[in-house]
């Protein structure tokens, strides 16, 4: 009987071993989670991994789609007036907004500029 309790003694994992590896695990997921999956972008100084480029890049996309929008319809309109607002384009609510941060993007009428407030994104 001693033989028994000695052998599956032997073939468990003991609290201490599980918490070990466990604490392994977590130290590598938080050192690869913001290289692959990445954060918002915020700022100069930035790291953007993936998804936060993929971000950018819709933002910018969105932003080339509603400038063009913006072009058609004023050269439709005869007297070549820009739209009084982005719902006036009649494109998806998703359009008007910027994916990585969720501001609704800044149309001024009087110019028919639009542009990001998201920080970081000034230049887009």
């Amino acid at each position: 009987m001693k033989t028994g309790a000695v052998r599956s003694r032997m073939r468990a994992l003991n609290l201490i071993e599980l918490l070990v590896v466990l604490v392994v695990i977590g130290a590598i997921a938080v050192y690869i989670w913001p290289r692959y999956i990445g954060g918002k972008s915020s700022g100069p100084a930035k790291y953007t991994g993936p998804v936060t480029q993929a971000r950018d890049t819709v933002c910018r996309s969105n932003l080339s789609q509603l400038r063009a929008s913006i072009q058609a319809l004023s050269a439709s309109d005869p007297e070549g007036r820009a739209p009084q607002s982005l719902v006036d384009l009649g494109l998806p609510a998703e359009m008007q907004r910027c994916p990585t941060g969720g501001e609704p993007y800044r149309y001024d009428a009087a110019t028919g500029r639009v542009q990001c407030p998201h920080p970081g994104h000034e230049s887009y």
